[in-house]
């Protein structure tokens, strides 16, 4: 069975976790998010940390417009359920800073990009308390705990896991990978440029 590593990992999250306790299809899902963000924005346009967003859409009645900006949100957003869930949880808890863990370091978000924290934060309140930690970041989170804490492997998991054709991983892939490695036998096929052909050497 072929997968991409995103689809992967949300069926490995649901097989760890539990079928009740991970939906299906995630309420952060980016075609989903899109939708959200639509019907969201409009309703916040008026306020002070939504001026970029404002300005970018001037007074176009046209929808297209608006559709636009919410697929580059979602996609946006998206992206740093995966890569930036640092950010996601400083935002979620009210702190507007991008956090740089090689530096260590902690920097206010530019008035800018204030509208980032603040859109996350509405999008949290608008899925409710019940669906609010099923975004990718928090839902890695719990299946780390979980997957820990396991002395067997859950039947749904596969017996062998090989990746490959995958030229980079983001941390959070490699960090479920580890974890999934204590039940399962997982095989990184990695492609290494050599100017020799390797039989001869």
């Amino acid at each position: 069975e072929v997968q991409l590593p995103g689809r992967f990992l949300w069926t490995a999250y649901r097989a760890v976790l539990g079928r009740d306790a991970v939906a299906a299809t995630s309420p952060f899902d980016k075609s989903r998010l899109a939708w959200r963000l639509l019907r969201l924005t409009p309703q916040h346009l008026h306020e002070e940390d939504f001026a970029p967003l404002r300005d970018f859409l001037g007074d176009d009645p046209d929808w297209r417009k608006r559709h636009q900006l919410a697929l580059r949100v979602a996609d946006l957003f998206d992206q740093y359920q995966v890569y930036r869930a640092d950010w996601l949880d400083d935002w979620e808890h009210g702190h507007d800073v991008l956090r740089d863990e090689l530096r260590g370091s902690r920097s206010p978000i530019g008035d800018e990009q204030r509208w980032q924290p603040r859109l996350w934060r509405l999008l949290l309140d608008d899925v409710g308390v019940e669906q609010r930690d099923q975004h990718r970041a928090g839902v890695h989170r719990t299946f780390l705990a979980r997957a820990a804490s396991l002395s067997e492997r859950p039947p749904a998991l596969p017996r062998r896991i090989v990746v490959f054709g995958i030229s980079s991983l983001p941390q959070q892939t490699l960090e479920a990978l580890t974890a999934l490695a204590r039940f399962s036998q997982v095989l990184l096929v990695v492609a290494k440029q050599c100017l020799h052909y390797w039989a001869d050497i």
